[in-house]
């Protein structure tokens, strides 16, 4: 009855620990390390896709790593996602983190809003409208 009740112990642990994995999101939002992320299904403005973030605690996302970078374009699939950006004085984007341009992402096109393509990280005009990448901490 000792082993019984050790292997029922152990099966009940186990459980909890999967049952506690399935809260740290939301649903719909897909951990990865530390963070939860939400990849849209509709379609906004840069602006509208920013709103969106910050009305669920959360924020576009800022690729700050490699791996973060090809998770994000693994589970994008094949759409563009609108993405974190900083702006400086005049008015042409610059990454919050400089040493992101070290890091092995391409960056394409002279406007001021970011967005998530095939080939890496990309400007437009932040009125085109696409999906977006949310991010927040896990809780």
């Amino acid at each position: 009855t000792i082993v019984l009740t050790l292997t029922i112990y152990i099966v009940i642990q186990v459980i909890k620990e999967d049952r506690g994995a399935q809260y740290f999101c939301p649903d719909n939002w897909i951990g990865f390390q530390d963070k939860c992320y939400y990849f849209s299904k509709e379609e906004e403005d840069w602006n509208s896709s920013r709103y969106n973030c910050l009305s669920q605690n959360a924020s576009l996302v800022m690729i700050s790593t490699t791996k973060e970078k090809h998770f994000l374009k693994r589970f994008k699939c094949t759409s563009d996602h609108w993405i974190w950006r900083d702006m400086t004085e005049n008015l042409t984007g610059q990454w919050v983190d400089e040493n992101i341009l070290n890091k092995g992402i391409n960056m394409t096109g002279n406007e001021i809003c970011f967005y998530l393509n095939e080939d890496g990280v990309a400007t437009a005009r932040c009125y085109t409208e696409r999906k977006w990448i949310c991010r927040k901490k896990v809780h």
